[in-house]
């Protein structure tokens, strides 16, 4: 059970990366659009039709695809002190707990935002301003919600089967 939990969190791990790269592109091409945007504005009195709408809708994947990725590398910010200071039973307790409310927060902004991708993809809702589908945008914020819920699941088994908090790396403490 453990090696299959470790294996998961190593393919999760490589997912989410793959996610990263995705939302560094949205930030390159954020950039392209509004550059060309700026420039065609001031030299050319012509904007881009839409940049700032596109640019809200590519915002989705730049903001919420790294969150994954963030929470497997331990990228969040942990009050190690008053942490380091509890029992290790007490430890393991509060990470469950922790990792469970996550799991199901996130797993109910995944279902919920999926309603509403079935219901825009249904629609063909279109963006105001420049007629744009907001499905992609719904659908990208399903996949990092779902994502995110299934890294939170992998983190609660991989506490529960190691049987403890994970530990807080000293490096991790910013000293």
């Amino acid at each position: 059970m453990k090696d299959l939990v470790f294996g998961l969190i190593k393919l999760a791990t490589k997912v989410t990366r793959w996610l990263v790269l995705i939302a560094a592109v949205g930030i390159c091409f954020i950039m392209i659009i509004n550059t060309v945007d700026i420039i065609g504005t001031k030299i050319f009195g012509m904007s881009v039709p839409g940049a700032l709408d596109i640019t809200e809708e590519v915002m989705v994947l730049v903001a919420l695809f790294p969150v994954a990725y963030l929470c497997l590398e331990r990228g969040h910010f942990s009050i190690y002190l008053v942490r380091n200071m509890m029992h290790p039973a007490v430890r393991f307790i509060i990470e469950i707990i922790q990792y469970l409310v996550a799991a199901l927060i996130s797993g109910f902004v995944a279902v919920q935002t999926f309603t509403q991708f079935q219901t825009a993809l249904k629609t063909m809702t279109l963006k105001e301003g420049i007629d744009l589908p907001i499905w992609p945008a719904t659908l990208a914020t399903t996949v990092a919600f779902a994502f995110l819920t299934l890294v939170w699941l992998l983190l609660l088994a991989r506490t529960i089967v190691t049987g403890e908090a994970t530990p807080i790396q000293k490096e991790e403490w910013g000293e």
